[in-house]
């Protein structure tokens, strides 16, 4: 069972339910209130479903049917990968029927359904917000698949088999709609939605829209010179604090009708225990990369056991080929690919922590998550946060000269990310493992130290992408976007197994090339239009 995916039906047919009992109370009404039309549709439900929908292809985690960014996490070593990249138990065509859906049947459809009924009763700033997320959508889906349907998609019967349209084209068009959409908010007297992320507040919504298309456009760094567009897009003002961070809000309620707790939290904070195991790669980068723990280790990674994992617990003992078996100081984690016989660990492993997903506080407790839940799932999704503009303007200020000193906005990226995971949910903090201004200011010594000692913008821009990475924690969306763009961080840890082909797109889904004769599937080597580095990436 999906548990958000059912939490998201759940909301959207208890306020359908709610709008049609409203309209069957009036008796004097002349139009049927049984065949209610698309024009009869209350405006903010519709957006409020646009907004869930796009969460859930992107967020959601349930086992092997998974949204974009746990696939991506998955692939760049942020999330276990159980055996091959194209394998059963991670990407195949099959399983991406919901992503596929979820964008384009349920967000972009219902935002075609919104935007007539907005321009017909003048909501401007419902407009704006749809064709933001429109944009972003659109931007999604050519991130993840490449060419996509765009000018013949959603015509349902009138063309039921839509051609892919050119990435690089959808991304062009997606600008012009980003602008539309600022237009519409910032229209006199726009009337705004209570809208889920930022609750109708125009300025925020303004700088997300911004800042949208200052990702796309260092997306898109490789294949044209946008530097003058970036550099007068921070002037006008990107997401630059916190308090504008482009972020999903799960709450604590789990009930059997619905779900709306952080999704790895209702996978891995239950009965059983935590489904999914660490990526040793990523826990090991904050626990001993630098000779030091990193200031976000306890925050990050949650350990259940205080012993250390012998015999059936640790199958990869003894057998070559492995990067790390063992982490040591209790991390039950296991190597990229690693598809070893799974014992029954669940309430052993070390799992998620506090954040982002509102998990529980590492404070060697080791208590299991079934007896210590944490914040209760009151996690985040962060789609685009302070910290990572900052890091974007980093590697585009070194790479092709835009506004700002790259050093200078790598340290005040780093600090963004470690105020955002320090400051999380600070009542679930242990003052005595808390960690330390002290601590931070050693972390940003050293590797300030690093970029200084590096002797070309290559090697620069490694560390930049590299603390990004760190910090993309809960994203795996855009660690994956970073590291097909850049092959970045350099030092990746092999595939323990057969790996196949790394993945620099996703397969179309199977409901696609069977229905659509316009779509032939496509190999993951297929590249997006923005990817142009070599295909040796594993």
């Amino acid at each position: 069972m999906k548990t958000i995916k059912n939490r998201i039906k759940t909301i959207y047919l208890l306020v359908l339910v709610s709008f049609i009992g409203c309209e069957t109370a009036d008796l004097n009404q002349l139009n049927d209130p049984s065949n209610l039309t698309p024009s009869s549709a209350d405006p903010e439900l519709l957006l409020n479903n646009v907004q869930l929908q796009f969460v859930n292809a992107i967020a959601y985690n349930e086992d092997n049917e998974d949204g974009i960014s746990t696939r991506a996490a998955e692939f760049v070593r942020m999330q276990h990968l159980f055996g091959a990249y194209a394998g059963p138990f991670s990407l195949t065509s099959g399983a991406l029927d919901d992503d596929w859906t979820n964008l384009y049947r349920e967000t972009l459809q219902d935002i075609n359904t919104l935007l007539p009924l907005a321009e017909e009763r003048d909501l401007q700033g419902f407009i704006g917000v749809a064709k933001i997320i429109q944009a972003y959508a659109y931007v999604t889906l050519v991130d993840t698949w490449g060419d996509v349907p765009y000018t013949e998609a959603l015509l349902g019967n009138e063309n039921a088999n839509p051609k892919v349209d050119d990435g690089q084209a959808i991304y062009n068009d997606m600008l012009v709609v980003i602008d539309e959409g600022i237009a519409a908010i910032n229209s006199p007297n726009a009337v705004m939605p209570n809208d889920l992320f930022y609750g109708g507040d125009k300025a925020k919504w303004t700088k997300m829209a911004r800042t949208l298309k200052f990702k796309m456009y260092a997306q898109m760094r490789l294949v044209g010179d946008f530097s003058g567009e970036i550099n007068t897009l921070i002037s006008d003002g990107l997401i630059s604090t916190a308090e504008d961070d482009f972020v999903f809000q799960y709450s604590t309620v789990a009930s059997s009708t619905g779900e709306s707790r952080h999704p790895y939290y209702a996978l891995s904070y239950d009965a059983d225990g935590s489904d999914d195991y660490m990526t040793s790669y990523y826990v090991n980068l904050l626990k001993a990369d630098k000779g030091f723990e990193d200031p976000r280790l306890r925050y990050y990674f949650y350990r259940q056991e205080p012993s250390a994992p012998t015999g059936d617990d640790l199958p990869c003992e003894g057998e070559a080929g492995f990067n790390f078996c063992y982490l040591g100081d209790f991390y039950w984690t296991r190597d990229h690919g690693d598809d070893d016989g799974v014992p029954p660990d669940g309430t052993k492993r070390t799992t998620y922590g506090l954040y982002p997903i509102g998990g529980a506080f590492d404070a060697d407790n080791f208590a299991t998550v079934v007896v210590n839940p944490g914040a209760n799932g009151a996690g985040i999704f962060p789609f685009l946060l302070s910290s990572y503009v900052k890091f974007l303007q980093a590697e585009s200020a070194l790479m092709i000269g835009t506004i700002g000193d790259p050093k200078a906005l790598l340290e005040s990226a780093i600090r963004e990310s470690m105020k955002k995971v320090l400051n999380f949910i600070p009542a679930q903090v242990d003052a005595t493992f808390a960690a330390t201004q002290d601590d931070v200011d050693t972390y940003l010594s050293f590797v300030m130290d690093q970029y200084d000692s590096a002797t070309s913008n290559t090697e620069k821009l490694d560390i930049i992408m590299k603390e990004y990475y760190i910090a993309l924690w809960g994203n795996g969306l855009e660690a994956w976007n970073n590291y097909r763009r850049t092959s970045m961080p350099s030092d990746l840890s092999p595939h323990v197994k057969t790996a196949g082909e790394f993945p620099r797109t996703m397969l179309y889904p199977a409901t696609v090339v069977n229905t659509n004769a316009n779509i032939s599937q496509q190999p993951v080597t297929t590249k997006v239009f923005w990817d142009t580095n070599p295909d040796n990436l594993q």
